[in-house]
This record gives C-alpha cells, structure tokens and sequence, in this order.
C-alpha cells in the first residue's frame, strides 16, 4: 500500500518557500490537468505490481501548500511558516511554529470562514473522488487499486475549550460528504494519534471513518538521539514504538476500528565519519534504522494476527534519486519534503537489507491474509 497526496496548492502571492511545484490546484477549483494526468498514469500503474493507494486528500503542512493555504486564500494573507530547511545554508532556520499553528487551525476551528473553507475543500474532494481515468477510464470512486480516502496528512489537534468539538466537526463533516460520493472504499483521518485516547476516539469516532490512522517519529519526538552510537537511544525508541503501537490498538479494539501505522521512519547512522551534514549521505550506513525497522515489523504482524493492526507504511522511497552533492536552491526530489534535508529519511533503491526488512512486512501481511 503506498500513500498518495492527491493536494498540492498554488499561492496568490507567487512561489513560496520550500513547496512542492508544479502544483495540482493553481487556485481554488482550477488544475493543472497535467498534473491530474500524471495521477491518472501512476494509479494506472499501480495493478501491475498488485499494490494498492491510499490518496490524501489534503495537508496539514506547508510543503505541499497546504490548509494553510486555504485559509491564505480566503483571507487574502501571507502565511506564517514554520521553521524550515535552508538549501543553501544547509541548515534548519526562521519560522514561528506557535503562530503558524494559530493562523492553520483557523481552516476548521474559526466559524466565520469555515464554511467558505469547507466549500473549496470539498470542491476539490469532489474533483478528485469523481475524476475519471484517463488512462484507463476507470472513474476513482470506482476503482479498486484505491484502498482509502485520508481526509489530511496529519491534522493536528486544536487547543481551547471547544477545539475537540472544532476538529471532529471537520472530520464528520468531510468524512460524510465522501461517503456521499462513494460510500465503497475506507476513509481514514491521516491521524498521528499521539495525543491520547481521548483525542483518538476524537479523531475516529465519526461512523464515517472506517479506518484508524497512526504515525511514529522517533527522533522528531525526541525520543531517539541520531548522534548515540550506542544501543541506548535506538532501544529507547523501540521501547516507546512498541508502547504507542500497543496503545493505538488498545483504542482501536475499544472502538472495533482497524488501525494502520501510516508512517514510520528513521534517518540514516549520524556519528563517526557520518556525523553532521555526512549524515544525510546515501552512503552513510544505516545500522540503527534496520534494527527500528525489524521492530517495527515485528510488532504490528503481532498486533495484526491479533486482528487489530490492518498495515503499516515507511517513509519514503526514494528510488534511484540522490540528494544533490553541494548546497543548491534546485528542489531535487528524493523520499524527503522539501521543508525538510534531502536524504533525511530516504530509502534508496540500494539499501538493500532496508529493503529486505520491508519486504518481510509484506510478506507477513499475505501469510495473516491467507490464514483469515
């Protein structure tokens, strides 16, 4: 299963900072039809290699433009980025994280746009869910090689006294309307479900979502130390991976909800020759990752013969791509947002025992499937 994001937004203000182009939305309801037909053509491929899609729908973050945008949009204002990675001076700079919080949350939690907000937005969910094919004419409502509709990339939770009742309306009311539209495939939230069982049960307790999202990052919570040579920081995190998996399926049990680890990623070995910048180098090893991926897989095929975990999914294939050898303001696409290092948590096409590691996932998910 691969997760496509089926949102990218252009800007009124021009192009911005670290943001994937060509954009698939100009502006509000107009496309870029190459793009769409380049979806068209992935979506097509995708049958012969017998894998499947989940397509979000949209992003709670900048680099693809974003919620944010839509509220720029409509407001007519400049975004706030967060702090971002400067190509040229090679490191993570500017941005105030709180404010852009503030001004993005304003897409579901602020009444007076919020219904012009959802009428763009589900303006594009109709776009996407009804377009047809124009590789193989199959209407996407209809096709089978898409698993589920995930309504956002990791929509974060809103704070104040009301911000349960905001976010769920959003959810219910989004997730409703697809249902409207094709009431055959999964919606899932594109949660990361790391704030809690109350806030789970928020993000999954519409009857429209049919299916549990969770992410895991151990070094962007802090748990896990890239510069530790050492076995203390990596068992630190699989320790916190397997208490959050273990958790998440506690949720989703209580609510007879299937979950799917939609993310999870480490960056490559970071100390010794490969500390610093070295390590985002396709050529730095990646001992710690393979051990946190072998936990990973072996924990979600327990919690799935268990009934529960329904997946999981790394982040990201890069394939054939590199990160360019010196700094430069030329995007180059690996696995890696462009917020964010190239290389920082790419899988190469030669990482061949990463690769391996992720195969056995696939592996064991078609040994349960055959035994149910």
């Amino acid at each position: 299963m691969l997760r496509i994001l089926a949102a990218t937004e252009g800007s009124q203000f021009g192009i911005q900072p670290d943001r994937m182009y060509p954009v698939l939305m100009m502006e509000p309801g107009q496309y870029d039809e190459d793009v769409f037909a380049g979806l068209d053509w992935f979506l097509a491929q995708l049958p012969k290699f017998n894998m499947t899609a989940t397509i979000s729908l949209s992003n709670y973050w900048t680099w693809s433009g974003g919620i944010a945008q839509y509220v720029s949009w409509i407001t007519d204002t400049k975004i706030p980025y967060p702090k971002q990675w400067d190509h040229l001076r090679q490191i993570f700079s500017g941005g105030n994280y709180e404010a852009f919080l503030d001004y993005t949350n304003h897409f579901y939690a602020d009444t007076s746009i919020y219904n012009t907000v959802q009428r763009l937005f589900k303006s594009h969910i109709k776009a996407v869910v009804g377009r047809r094919n124009t590789v193989n004419g199959i209407y996407y409502r209809d096709d089978p090689v898409i698993m589920a509709w995930e309504l956002m990339n990791e929509p974060q939770v809103i704070a104040g006294r009301n911000g349960q009742d905001q976010l769920f309306r959003w959810i219910d009311d989004s997730a409703r309307f697809i249902h409207s539209l094709d009431p055959h495939h999964l919606i899932t939230t594109g949660a990361e479900s790391k704030n809690g069982p109350e806030w789970f049960k928020v993000m999954h307790k519409s009857r429209h979502i049919s299916l549990a999202s969770c992410h895991f990052w151990p070094l962007n919570w802090g748990y896990y130390n890239s510069t530790d040579p050492t076995n203390a920081s990596i068992d630190y995190s699989i320790s916190k991976m397997r208490d959050f998996v273990d958790d998440n399926a506690h949720w989703a049990r209580d609510m007879a909800i299937p979950v799917v680890l939609f993310e999870f990623g480490m960056m490559r070995d970071n100390w010794g020759n490969f500390s610093g910048l070295a390590g985002y180098d396709p050529q730095a090893p990646v001992t710690h990752r393979n051990i946190f991926y072998t936990a990973v897989v072996e924990r979600i095929t327990e919690l799935a013969n268990d009934g529960v975990f329904a997946g999981a999914a790394f982040w990201a294939y890069a394939g054939s791509a590199r990160p360019p050898s010196k700094p430069t303001t030329k995007i180059v696409w690996t696995g890696d947002p462009p917020h964010e290092p190239p290389g920082w948590n790419s899988v190469y096409n030669d990482d061949e025992e990463t690769l391996n590691i992720i195969s056995m996932l696939g592996q064991r998910f078609c040994l349960i499937k055959e035994d149910i």
